[in-house]
């Protein structure tokens, strides 16, 4: 639930390990 990942996603994806997507952050807990 915490943005941390610094990255941001469109397609449903992030590359950070044990980070969601949640448009438009990747989101980690």
């Amino acid at each position: 639930g915490i943005p941390i990942c610094g990255e941001t996603c469109f397609f449903g994806k992030c590359n950070t390990p044990k980070c969601t997507c949640n448009k438009p952050l990747c989101y980690k807990n």
